[in-house]
């Protein structure tokens, strides 16, 4: 690689650290960072003019005015060593995708996407992977509303809301995106208003409408989105006929990843990713044996849980409602999106494709169940 246009930037994710004893590191976390041991004496002052504003010839031709004795070759080996470490990128790029605005809105997770680089991509890449995105996202209710918002914080291009339901009062209280004036309103729509006043640079796309296992309608829903969240109970592992078993289907056909998540104030869970990439195994391949590890051994409790499946309830005139409260949808949320941002930006590995992320907020322990 010709590094005559390059101008390198030490990546901004990293501190340069100048020990006692000489020695020079190069960031802080281990595996991506870099230790010079009893670096030369140009080492140092050209580190310092890797800010990004200089080509490699400007900064030899500064170092050697400067009087230090350094050989170009040299110069050009250091740099090309650290951008094999990954260690620092090239400033000249420019993107034709990002405005100025949302480099800055983002940097902070620029900064993270430059940290790690699993695809060893200039950062501002990764960001344009986001943009030129779409999510779907199934339920507008705790979990979605706190989905969309995360996403959209984190700039996704586009947002699909699906839900047919409005805001209620019962709602304010952990369904991030409504409002006490929102009362009423659709959820969708609201939830648009609230997602615009946060990031105007996201589009968001709105359906009033609750999803049915009508396949060709629900092909309309997806359209062409690129990742697909389902925020609702997962239950077509239990039951025929369902919307969420058509989806996968959907997914599957058009290579589509897909996110379950569920869970309430005392248990929170994230997974599994189904990536629909022909390689790892797909929903219809694995909902039979979820469907056996749900169930539990002893035949009295296992009676009670094909019940309440089936809505075997006799509560009355009681109204018995699913609890639910913000602190453990947020955190749900975020994991969810973490886990979407790898997949679709691939600046690390999503860790639950075919896992299942489990999280008592009773005593904070944690376990993970491999669907596949």
């Amino acid at each position: 690689m010709s590094l005559t246009n390059v101008k390198p930037l030490i990546k901004e994710s990293h501190h340069i650290i100048l020990a006692d004893d000489g020695d020079i590191c190069i960031g802080e976390i281990p595996g991506v960072s870099q230790v010079i041991n009893d670096p030369p004496s140009w080492v140092r002052p050209a580190l310092a003019k890797m800010d990004g504003k200089r080509t490699v010839p400007r900064i030899f031709k500064e170092l050697v005015s400067e009087g230090v004795q350094i050989e170009s070759e040299h110069l050009e080996g250091l740099v090309a060593g650290l951008a094999e470490r990954k260690l620092l990128q090239d400033n000249s790029f420019f993107s034709k995708v990002l405005s100025g605005e949302e480099v800055e809105r983002y940097n902070r997770q620029i900064l993270q996407f430059s940290l790690i680089d699993a695809d060893n991509q200039h950062p501002f890449v990764y960001q344009e992977r986001l943009k030129q995105s779409k999510v779907a996202i199934f339920g507008m209710g705790g979990w979605g509303t706190w989905c969309a918002l995360q996403l959209a914080m984190s700039g996704i291009g586009t947002l699909r809301l699906i839900d047919g339901d409005d805001v209620e009062l019962s709602n304010i209280n952990r369904q991030v995106l409504y409002r006490t004036d929102d009362v009423g309103k659709n959820k969708v729509d609201a939830a648009k208003d609230t997602i615009l006043a946060y990031n105007e640079n996201v589009n968001v796309e709105t359906f009033f409408e609750f999803a049915s296992p009508d396949r060709a309608r629900l092909e309309e829903l997806i359209g062409d989105s690129t990742f697909i969240i389902l925020a609702w109970a997962a239950l077509g592992y239990y039951r025929k006929d369902t919307a969420e078993e058509v989806i996968h289907s959907i997914a599957k056909d058009k290579a589509i990843p897909v996110i379950e998540l569920g869970g309430d104030p005392l248990e929170i869970s994230v997974g599994p990713i189904y990536l629909n990439d022909g390689v790892h195994s797909g929903f219809d391949e694995v909902k039979n044996s979820v469907k056996d590890k749900y169930y539990d051994s002893n035949s009295d409790i296992r009676k009670f849980q094909e019940a309440r499946l089936k809505h075997s309830f006799i509560d009355g005139d009681r109204k018995v409602n699913a609890w639910q409260s913000a602190p453990s949808l947020s955190i749900m949320a975020g994991i969810v999106t973490d886990q979407v941002v790898k997949t679709i930006t691939g600046y690390d590995k999503p860790h639950l494709v075919g896992k299942k992320f489990i999280l008592s907020l009773q005593d904070f322990k944690s376990r993970e169940e491999e669907i596949f």
